[in-house]
């Protein structure tokens, strides 16, 4: 897995977002500033790791069928 903090992952993760949810977009970059910001503060990743796997999730679940039953 990614280091947290990967600026190809926080591209990568952006770029998907911004193709699902554009508004989610803007969302998606002031929290990952917060993040950066708390990161910084606190010389802890773990608020990058948590902005991360909020974004995989949201990501995983807008790419999800509505009914996962249909082929």
């Amino acid at each position: 897995m990614a280091e947290p903090g990967d600026p190809l992952v926080e591209a990568a993760l952006r770029v998907t977002v911004s193709g699902l949810d554009l508004a989610a977009a803007d969302r998606f970059d002031r929290e990952l500033s917060a993040a950066r910001q708390e990161a910084e503060r606190t010389g802890s990743a773990a608020a990058l790791e948590s902005f991360l796997h909020r974004w995989r999730v949201f990501i995983a679940l807008r790419r999800r069928p509505d009914d996962p039953g249909e082929t």
